[in-house]
């Protein structure tokens, strides 16, 4: 079916404009990736936590402060003490000793049970680092996420109006040669494509970015293929500000770590007091001795001589004390001092901006919300229907066809927005769960 054009008297084809006035749709095309079937966000999520390396390192460290803890219990051992002396090296082979000697040291203080507890603060402390390290890995893998889905969105919309425009382009090129059409349409339309094709291979590339980095953080090789079931338009919650700080200051891992630090700092304050005491050490022991004068005997009347021979059993025992004169451990107990400190006030500061981080977050939610409610109540409905009018009055030929291409570059550029805008919303929400370390939902 054709219609005149009232401006200059030609036949314009209604299936030409119609293929490029409903060029912007939601159709999947060959060229852009497929949602369906593919790895949601939590199995992602699920591979970065068991398969990261960064994480597994962290994780080794809990299994090097469990063993630090082990150590830290067990108590000093005792020494023995073997000797033997002989008088033949140095020519008097009338001496000789054998001692067996027995110490063992007594820790004061306390030592072991301040030791014991700094170990244990080092265990939940590589614990709370840990899930601290868990906590900022699930929310990459979720804003890559996020961040694949709005380029694949935009990949989809770009590569169908690409093809509804090429198809727009041979008619309007058959018509221009069959002299029913102007030149001009057919070179507006060339431009018109090739501005799409140059955003579509922007888009392809963002795409190819962002999935690459999703398999970094979850370890996967670079060659495998990831397909994305998640959807991108989801209706974010947001939660009451107030709440959401509370929940942070009660439950994220790394105020939870700081408070750790700081209780650790007030081990080893105590540990280094402890160390300032010294122990005990107790000894015993037991000695053989054999002594032999050549020139001293007797002798029976009649007998030959026999020398005098002296053989003595000995059992000693003693205690060794260090005198704290000049070394009372002053360094240590200084300088865990100054750790206690700076431990309180890391965790001060920390947790003010816990209660930023949390607020700007659930504002940056908040206003991503609204924004969404507007562009699906006021804005996507509306820009459909200017573009149909758009359409109508140019069939009629009261418009121009470049007047029907900006108004669906207009329409491209708000579907943009509004992809933009539902990526916003998805990644406000990661930002605010890993500012409160919890779900929102």
């Amino acid at each position: 079916m054709r219609i005149p054009h009232p401006a200059h008297g030609r036949f314009i084809p209604v299936t030409v404009m119609w293929l490029v006035l409903t060029g912007i749709g939601y159709g999947q095309t060959e060229s852009a990736p497929e949602q369906g079937g593919g790895t949601t966000v939590q199995q992602l999520v699920h591979l970065a936590l068991s398969r990261n390396a960064g994480l597994l390192a962290a994780r080794e460290r809990l299994a090097e402060a469990q063993g630090l803890l082990r150590q830290a219990g067990l108590r000093p051992n005792p020494a023995v003490d073997i000797s033997f002396a002989n008088g033949d090296a140095l020519n008097s082979s009338g001496e000789r000793e054998l001692s067996v000697g027995y110490s063992h040291t007594f820790e004061l203080g306390g030592k072991r049970e301040h030791r014991v507890d700094v170990a244990q603060r080092g265990v939940e402390l590589a614990r709370s680092e840990i899930a601290n390290r868990e906590r900022l890995l699930a929310s990459e893998v979720r804003i890559r996420y996020a961040e694949a889905l709005a380029a694949i969105r935009n990949l989809r919309n770009a590569d169908e109006l690409l093809r509804l425009t090429e198809q727009s382009f041979n008619l309007a090129k058959a018509r221009a040669e069959a002299g029913e059409a102007a030149p001009l349409e057919r070179g507006l339309l060339q431009v018109e494509m090739n501005r799409i094709n140059s955003d579509r291979l922007m888009f392809a590339s963002q795409v190819e970015r962002s999935l690459l980095e999703a398999k970094l953080l979850a370890d996967l090789p670079l060659d495998q293929e990831l397909r994305l079931s998640d959807p991108l338009e989801k209706r974010p919650e947001v939660p009451e500000p107030q709440k959401a700080v509370e929940i942070a200051l009660s439950g994220r891992p790394d105020l939870a770590a700081a408070r750790v630090r700081e209780r650790l700092a007030d081990a080893e304050l105590q540990l280094a007091r402890s160390d300032a005491t010294p122990d005990i050490v107790a000894r015993g022991g037991y000695s053989h001795v054999q002594s032999r004068f050549d020139q001293l005997g007797f002798s029976q009347p009649g007998g030959s001589l026999v020398l005098l021979r002296d053989k003595d059993n000995m059992i000693t025992g003693g205690i060794s004390i260090l005198l704290p004169f000049a070394n009372r451990n002053q360094g240590n107990i200084d300088a865990a001092i100054a750790r206690q400190r700076a431990a309180r006030l890391e965790r001060e500061s920390l947790e003010r901006m816990v209660r930023q981080e949390v607020l700007v977050a659930s504002s940056r939610l908040g206003a991503a919300s609204g924004a969404l409610e507007l562009f699906n109540s006021g804005v996507i409905g509306q820009s459909q229907e200017n573009l149909q009018i758009v359409r109508g009055a140019y069939d009629l030929g009261e418009l121009r066809l470049l007047d029907v291409i900006q108004e669906q570059r207009r329409q491209i550029e708000i579907q943009r927005a509004y992809t933009d805008l539902l990526r916003e919303a998805l990644v406000a929400t990661v930002e605010l769960e890993r500012a409160v370390g919890a779900p929102v939902r």
